[in-house]
């Protein structure tokens, strides 16, 4: 799926003895012999490792229990015709068995290829947010021709109605958590209308799921778990909220050189300024819900052990950093109404 730059990996030279899976993996896809593995930990998800044989570079992931295999197969048929119309996506391998998953007592291990680039949790520049909105838009105008039935999807992702009555259901008062109650009140004004047009939508644009070359074109876009019917007015504001955040401050920069790469394929003209900037809003929040229910039901997201004593207490700093990003996206409201009136007078 990519190769992640050493910094970004744990134990960048994991050497003497391959992990217990690896050799029933290697055997099952017909990978050849092993030559080195490494964890990589960019994904809050999936626990994803690269491996490198005699036969390439392959990645393989361990489903995270919230994905059934079906989901695998759903990724197949969508990254086949996102390839067949130009767009670089991750091959799924099937095992000499022919399934798409290898079972390991509770595990599914699956394999895909590995597309050349790098990814950047921060943009190096604003020519790679320019490239990526430009990719995404084109994906968006693609994807708006292809009509599929998933198998699987994950239940209540991105339905913010839901999540805001599942956070007013916890008993946070107990928790002594005030995030809580200023989610509860602000929420509500930010909805989107039910009747919003719908399509199929990648679901998960952040940064980390593109990969770039030196030059900042777009090599791969990766991550195809969160496939999806829904509006585009959602899949832009987590889109942007990735995109333009630094740390948990809005940059206005990155903004624009986002969308105005996105216009270029002709999508933006499409949607509403008013509630592109209001799913914006929307789904910044909505992440700090769901960061904040974890940090009572305490099981979805993975976390940091060398910087947070548990899974809590990270999402916790994680549900705050998503309040403060909100707050200065408010603070910068004039100046990005702004540029979306300069970008759709341009259309």
């Amino acid at each position: 799926m990519t190769e992640l730059k050493r910094d970004r990996m744990q134990d960048p030279k994991l050497k003497p003895d391959p992990v217990p899976w690896i050799p029933a993996l290697l055997e099952a896809f017909e990978l050849g012999d092993l030559r080195d593995h490494q964890r990589l930990t960019s994904g809050l998800l999936q626990q994803t490792w690269r491996l490198e044989t005699e036969k390439g570079i392959f990645i393989t992931q361990n489903l995270h229990p919230i994905f059934t295999p079906e989901v695998t197969q759903d990724g197949q048929i969508v990254s086949d015709y996102l390839r067949s119309q130009g767009f670089p996506t991750p091959e799924y391998l099937t095992t000499d068995q022919g399934d798409l998953h290898l079972y390991l007592g509770p595990d599914r291990w699956r394999v895909m290829t590995c597309l050349p680039g790098l990814t950047h949790a921060v943009p190096p520049s604003l020519e790679h947010l320019y490239q990526v909105g430009a990719v995404v838009g084109q994906i968006h105008q693609a994807l708006a021709e292809f009509e599929y039935e998933f198998t699987f999807q994950i239940p209540h992702f991105h339905d913010t109605p839901y999540l805001w009555r599942k956070l007013q259901d916890l008993d946070m008062d107990a928790e002594g958590i005030p995030e809580a109650q200023f989610l509860l009140e602000t929420v509500p004004d930010l909805f989107l209308p039910e009747d919003l047009p719908c399509q199929i939508i990648h679901g998960d644009l952040k940064l980390v799921n593109f990969l770039f070359d030196d030059q900042g074109q777009v090599t791969g876009i990766l991550d195809l778990d969160t496939l999806m019917i829904h509006s585009l007015y959602v899949e832009m504001g987590d889109a942007l909220r990735s995109w333009t955040k630094r740390a948990a401050r809005f940059d206005l920069e990155s903004f624009q050189a986002s969308l105005q790469g996105y216009q270029t394929s002709g999508a933006l003209s499409q949607l509403d300024p008013q509630l592109l900037l209001r799913g914006f809003k929307l789904i910044t929040l909505e992440l700090s819900m769901r960061f904040l229910i974890d940090v009572v039901e305490d099981y979805y997201w993975d976390w940091d052990p060398d910087h947070y004593p548990d899974r809590r207490s990270h999402n916790l700093d994680r549900c705050r950093r998503q309040i403060r990003l909100f707050q200065d996206i408010l603070n910068q409201d004039e100046q990005i109404r702004s540029v979306l009136n300069a970008l759709y007078s341009t259309n």
